[in-house]
């Protein structure tokens, strides 16, 4: 992985068997599903709605952990927490954070 890639190649393919179509139907399938979970986070957040937080929170940290996305499961980590916490302004700050790093994320798998 270089500093500026966001996610593990070499471990990613690793866990998939060094099986490159897999690898390409599995980041497409997240691609795909990432902008709903980012708006279920979104509209969590806006309602404060800690168990809705949690479970899209969740779905993206393992979603992200499947390609090694330390930085992205670390920032939905903290937006959790702070949800957790009650305090959803802080948590409503941090969704910039994972939605930038979403973003490139997203943009690394399309370019497989």
């Amino acid at each position: 992985m270089n500093s500026e890639q966001l996610f593990d190649l070499r471990s990613t393919l690793d866990n998939l068997d060094n099986d490159v179509e897999i690898l390409r139907l599995v980041s497409a399938t997240f691609v795909a599903d990432a902008p709903r979970l980012l708006a279920e986070l979104r509209s969590a957040l806006t309602d404060r709605n800690l168990s809705m937080v949690v479970r899209a929170g969740h779905s993206l940290k393992g979603s992200a952990q499947n390609f090694g996305a330390a930085e992205l499961i670390r920032a939905v980590g903290a937006l959790e927490e702070a949800s957790r916490t009650h305090d959803f302004e802080s948590a409503a700050g941090l969704l910039g954070e994972v939605e930038r790093l979403l973003a490139r994320l997203s943009a690394e798998l399309r370019a497989l």
